[in-house]
């Protein structure tokens, strides 16, 4: 029986009217080549990280039929993770939709540790005619905006050609007329992509034009697209700008999160609080991986805003960015795990404890791979009083691994990952080797570590050293005594 996790990265829409009661999806069809598959459902949590959380899941029986049933109370995108493929589909309350999936062609090993691979993105066959109104309709916006955007974006971003921008506009939303209030909202957010262009001098009146209206729909693709456009890197451009000079001096103060929004909110554009704290949150996050400001006040600002943010909204947002900035930071505890050794004996991260964990991730196809295992046997030799060498295998067989630590001899543990997938997400392997270092108390010390063959044993040795020095200092005796005078 074959295994496997397909995902579908299923967005939610916000409430652009009053809340409609609940009303019955049904998602169907019949795919063989996935059969006894899990299709995952996933929702977009946080538009400014695009982190995704669970939502529902589909088994695929072994005919390859499937159906399920959802309650919505919203238009729902939905992307559905297919190997080489992405599709997507838009979801009506109330529709049922017999969804045709293309063969199924799975990434190869190489494509899933490439950090850089994206897969094709295709239109989800919908086979009954009757639920393809929205779809369609978005579809051939999308297609037809895309090239209006893609002849004209250089001439309008050159010349701040605003009239050209709004010509555009005007005969696309002319072309596409519909009171379904989704898709005017749908529009309205893709069409300040363009206008960002238009008005490359004055970018107030972009975010105007593209955001006005409450309430905000976070989880329509549009909207994600033209806010991260809107307001990348927001700090540099808005603490330069006179609306900016009270929130920069503010921020220089190191001001409270509630205090920062106060302040901010004094600009009319971001009067809205709801909005002017996700700008907030948007500026902060990208000020954090710009390397110009202080990451352990963004690390405080983010932890106060899932404290004290205006809305459940803000404070989820918040909260997973608090978590994301953090997580595998240096100082933090490592994720733990379970996996089997190669010859079948259980281990867990915490069997390690009060040891120095030199943990690397490693594929036996790849070349480098197996060339710094080599580096690692020596290390092993080197250092076996210092550290404790753990070394997992991302091979989707581990037969070729079982062969290779045999045949060399190596002789420190190698665990397999098939027993808990979610490893490589807990620690973010998208690119193999990947190589970390855990303190005796299981803390990240080098995270990322340096390779065998990049000076690891100087890093490790300094990093080794200020351990040992922190705890003489934790351990230090409360009593005063002679020396500290």
């Amino acid at each position: 029986m074959r295994k496997g996790v397909l995902a579908i990265f299923l967005f939610c829409a916000g409430i652009l009217v009053a809340q409609q009661p609940p009303q019955l999806v049904t998602i169907k069809g019949n795919a063989p080549e996935y059969a006894d598959y899990s299709l995952v459902m996933k929702k977009v949590a946080n538009p400014i990280s695009g982190e995704m959380s669970d939502f529902l899941a589909i088994h695929v029986d072994q005919d390859g039929s499937f159906e399920q049933n959802i309650e919505l109370s919203a238009i729902t995108y939905v992307t559905i993770d297919m190997g080489k493929y992405e599709g997507s589909i838009f979801l009506e309350p109330g529709q049922t939709y017999e969804l045709v999936l293309p063969p199924f062609q799975p990434r190869t090993d190489a494509e899933r540790f490439n950090p850089y691979f994206i897969p094709e993105q295709i239109e989800l066959g919908i086979a009954n005619e009757e639920a393809q109104g929205l779809n369609r309709m978005i579809s051939s916006f999308d297609s037809y905006f895309s090239e209006q955007y893609n002849a004209n974006a250089v001439s309008i971003f050159s010349k701040g050609d605003t009239r050209k921008a709004q010509e555009i506009i005007t005969k696309t939303d002319s072309l596409f007329d519909s009171d379904l209030p989704y898709f005017v909202k749908y529009k309205q957010y893709a069409y300040g992509e363009l206008l960002t262009l238009a008005y490359k001098r004055n970018k107030r009146k972009a975010m105007y034009f593209a955001m006005r209206g409450e309430p905000v729909n976070y989880s329509m693709p549009s909207f994600q697209r033209t806010f991260n456009t809107l307001y990348k890197s927001f700090f540099t451009s808005y603490f330069s700008s006179k609306q900016g000079d009270a929130l920069r001096d503010a921020y220089t103060k190191t001001a409270a999160f509630d205090s920062l929004s106060l302040v901010f909110r004094k600009d009319t554009l971001f009067a809205n609080v709801e909005m002017a704290e996700i700008v907030l949150l948007k500026g902060l996050y990208d000020a954090f991986y710009s390397g110009r400001y202080q990451q352990e006040q963004i690390i405080d600002l983010f932890k106060q805003a899932y404290e004290k943010g205006s809305t459940i909204n803000i404070k989820d947002f918040a909260r997973s960015l608090h978590k994301k900035v953090t997580w595998l930071r240096p100082g933090t505890s490592a994720p733990q795990f379970t996996l089997y050794r190669l010859d079948g004996k259980e281990r867990s991260l915490s069997d390690y404890e009060g040891k120095f964990v030199y943990l690397n991730f490693m594929h036996t196809s790849n070349h480098t791979c197996k060339q710094e295992l080599q580096l690692l046997n020596v290390l092993s030799k080197q250092l076996r009083r210092e550290v404790t060498i753990v070394t997992i295998i991302m091979d989707e067989d581990p037969t070729a691994a079982q062969k290779l630590v045999k045949e060399n001899k190596y002789r420190w543990d190698f665990l397999h990952y098939a027993a808990m997938p979610k490893v490589a997400l807990d620690y973010r392997i998208r690119a193999l080797p990947a190589y970390f270092v855990l303190d005796p108390s299981q803390k990240l010390r080098l995270s990322p570590s340096p390779s065998p063959g990049e000076s690891f044993i100087p890093q490790f040795t300094e990093a080794q050293r200020k351990y040992h020095y922190e705890q003489l200092r934790k351990d230090k005796p409360k009593t005063k005594s002679i020396y500290d005078l």
